[in-house]
């Protein structure tokens, strides 16, 4: 079988998780040899620096969800340390290196408090590929005219390292149209109850979008390449949206955009 990625023929022993495990996936995969033992292997560098050294860290405790080794959630975004409950009881998070110039007193009467956390502890670069790989593996599994329909050639240079030059997304909650629901049916249910969602909408010709939901956080990607155009032709200053990695912006700015100004 060809592995999509590599495109190499192999004979693979593992399964791939299209949804990282990690996120409480168990049943999203996809056939072996679909993606060879070598890709999935190397994957497991940025895919754990996206789950514990990102915002992802925070939902995945919150959640209650163990990791593969069965284990509490732990993570670490810039100091902050972030750990789940011992006994995986869902809402409760211990946080400990608390930086008291992002921590704010909101309720004198009940002593609440707010915490500025980090979205990204230099992860940008990992939660971007994992984003596409995400996003290729779910197509192919569960919308093969769409993946059959493309070229997806950038995607799997960026991934296997041929090109290292970022790849820009979006953490958004600007709700955009015409979005549909990538996985259907029973494998839509079960991602449902872990909290995740995935989606994908024809922009134009140049821009395949994939949105990926995972509890209170949303994240939108160009499969396609690395073209900024479908951020400045959106507004998103009416959002809590930001474009990543950081030096994108600057580069909105001199494509003499004035609708992105975050």
């Amino acid at each position: 079988m060809k592995c999509i990625f590599c495109e190499n023929i192999n004979n693979a022993k593992s399964i791939e998780h299209i949804v990282p495990e990690s996120f409480g996936n168990k049943n999203y995969t996809l056939e072996k040899g679909a993606v060879c033992d070598k890709c999935n292997n190397s994957f497991s560098h940025f895919e754990g620096k996206a789950l514990t050294n990102s915002i992802f860290v925070m939902e995945r405790c919150l959640f209650g969800i163990a990791t593969k080794k069965g284990k509490p959630v732990k993570g670490k975004v810039n100091d902050l340390i972030v750990e789940a409950d011992s006994e995986f009881k869902k809402n409760i998070v211990t946080f400990k290196s608390v930086d008291q110039n992002n921590v704010k007193l909101i309720d004198k009467k009940t002593g609440a408090m707010a915490l500025t956390v980090e979205t990204f502890d230099k992860s940008e670069s990992a939660v971007s590929k994992l984003l596409l790989t995400m996003g290729l593996e779910s197509l192919y599994k569960s919308q093969k005219d769409i993946y059959e329909k493309y070229d997806f050639s950038e995607l799997r240079d960026y991934i296997m390292n041929s090109n290292r030059i970022d790849w820009p997304f979006m953490d958004s909650l600007f709700t955009m149209p015409n979005f549909k629901s990538i996985p259907t049916f029973y494998d839509k249910h079960l991602l449902n109850k872990a909290h995740c969602k995935l989606q994908f909408r024809e922009y134009d010709k140049n821009t395949l979008l994939f949105k990926f939901i995972y509890g209170g956080i949303e994240m939108m990607i160009n499969l396609l390449n690395r073209n900024l155009e479908w951020i400045t032709q959106q507004n998103f200053t009416k959002s809590n949206s930001a474009l990543h990695p950081e030096h994108y912006r600057k580069k909105i700015k001199t494509m003499g955009n004035n609708v992105y100004k975050k």
